[in-house]
Parts: structure tokens; C-alpha cells; sequence
């Protein structure tokens, strides 16, 4: 049996770091549940899952909880899978449509949009269908598959990631492990070796998720190895804690406040044990 349950975002990006859990060498540490992040911050909050892979908006939504060290979802500039699309220049949108999926990237387009553009949008959150959203609005978020995927053919569209990066000159975290006490060093240490194991294997993991998304090959291995960094360093700090301040101030958030980070020695002397 498992010693973890974890849940984690259905999309390529979270594949190389739960790759491990699905062969033999890895399934006795952590069985992996897959959901979209909004429904993911439901089983962290309800206790279904020891941790999740997690909107970052979340995690600024409750400091009280806990990250663990050196693992993310982000993206330097290009992220390439959350994107904006619009039927009208950028600062004459009035309507704008959020992944129903999505936290983080929701959050970011309103800033964004406030930001660069001086508009505050009116919002409403549908399920990712970017013909039916824009049928409703000027303008709509997409993230993960469907956002890299989705033809931009007449629309204007906005790379979150480098819009982000343009803004604040900083990378950009779009996940994190997440989770409350159950979240431990030895936890996090599992999570460390998953990503030391998919980084070793990206050729594999891109190869076996191009035949599931019926991608070709070349995409999904650039999208990995070129678009999403999968660090947590203090560069990446800085830009979540940017992200927290924006958030804070536009009242997305109560405070600026970030979570603790599980101890990186004690989660050290857990990896090397596994």
C-alpha cells in the first residue's frame, strides 16, 4: 500500500513530477489522484490528499499551510499553456471569461490586464471551451493542454508567463506541493526524489505524453525541457512574493503573507533514505 496519497493537475506539465509514483520503483511511496487546481485546493482543505500540486494562489490563500523546497510548476518567460485570448485589443476588453479550472492564472490575467493595459474587466468563470467563451465575452483565459493547444487563428493572445515576465522582469511559479501537517519531511522528500527521477527521464515521460495527448513528440519534449522550469529557487521566491504583493493589493488576498517551506536538511536526510 502507498505510504501517501497525493493529488496532482491532470496536465503534461505536472508529468515528470509524478512520474516516479507510476513505476515499480515508486508506487509503494505516494498513489496520485489527478484533478484540476481548483478542485485540488478542496482536497488539501477536506484532508483527501497528504498534499497536492497545487495552485500557488492557493497557497497565498492559505499561509498557514505549508510548500515543499525546490519543487514548482514555473516558467522564466514563454510558459506557452496559459494564455489570453481576445476577439478585441487587449485594453478595450470589458468581458473576460476565466478557466473554470484555473486560480492562479485567473488572478494573474486580472492583474496583468490592470497593470499593462489600466483595465479592470468585468469576470465570470466558465468550463474551457474558448468558441463558447468568447461567444460570451471580448476576451478568455485558457491553461494546461487546452491552453497550448487552443487556435489563436483572428485572435489577439497573451502568453501569461512572458506577459508576467515583461511586468516584473521574474520567473513565474504556477504550482506548488501544498498540505498541512501531513505534508512532512519525508513527504517532501518523496516529492524531491519525483523530481529528480522525472528531470532524469523527460525524453521517456515526453515520449509517453505525446502518444496520450496525441501531440507529436518534438512539442511536448521543447514544452518540458524549454518552457517549464521545475525549480523553486529564491529567484522564484521573489517572484511568487511579488505575485503575493499584487494579489494583496488588488484584495485578491487578506495580507502578503507566504507559507512555510518544509525544512530543506530534514527533507535531505529523508531523500537520501528512499
Amino acid at each position: 500500500m502507498p505510504r501517501y496519497r497525493i493529488g496532482c493537475v491532470p496536465f503534461l506539465n505536472a508529468k515528470p513530477l509524478v512520474a516516479l509514483f507510476a513505476r515499480p520503483e515508486g508506487r509503494h511511496l505516494a498513489e496520485v489522484e489527478f484533478a484540476p487546481p481548483s478542485q485540488l485546493a478542496d482536497w488539501v482543505l477536506d484532508g483527501r490528499v497528504d498534499a497536492a500540486l497545487a495552485s500557488s494562489f492557493f497557497a497565498l490563500s492559505h499561509p498557514e499551510f505549508k510548500v515543499a523546497p525546490g519543487v514548482a510548476i514555473a516558467s522564466q518567460v514563454k510558459v506557452r499553456s496559459v494564455r489570453l485570448f481576445s476577439r478585441r485589443p487587449f485594453h478595450e476588453i470589458h468581458r473576460l471569461a476565466l478557466d473554470s479550472g484555473s486560480m492562479t492564472s485567473n488572478h494573474l490575467a486580472r492583474i496583468i490586464l490592470q497593470e499593462k493595459y489600466g483595465i479592470t474587466p468585468e469576470c465570470f468563470t466558465r468550463d474551457p471551451d474558448l468558441e463558447a467563451m468568447l461567444a460570451e465575452a471580448d476576451a478568455a483565459v485558457l491553461i494546461g493542454d487546452a491552453g497550448m493547444s487552443a487556435d489563436a487563428t483572428g485572435l489577439e493572445a497573451m502568453d501569461l508567463g512572458e506577459a508576467w515576465n515583461e511586468l516584473t522582469g521574474l520567473p513565474f511559479v504556477w504550482a506548488m506541493w501544498i498540505g498541512k501537517e501531513r505534508l512532512t519531511p519525508d513527504l517532501a522528500g518523496a516529492l524531491v526524489s519525483a523530481k529528480e527521477f522525472g528531470m532524469e527521464h523527460l525524453e521517456q515521460i515526453a515520449e509517453e505524453e505525446s502518444v496520450r495527448l496525441e501531440w507529436p513528440f518534438g512539442p511536448c519534449y521543447e514544452y518540458l525541457t524549454e518552457s517549464i522550469d521545475f525549480d523553486l529557487s529564491r529567484r522564484h521566491l521573489e517572484g511568487f512574493s511579488r505575485f503575493a504583493a499584487y494579489c494583496a493589493a488588488m484584495g485578491f488576498t487578506d495580507s502578503s503573507a507566504l507559507p512555510e517551506i518544509v525544512d530543506e536538511a530534514s527533507v535531505a536526510r529523508f531523500t537520501s533514505s528512499l
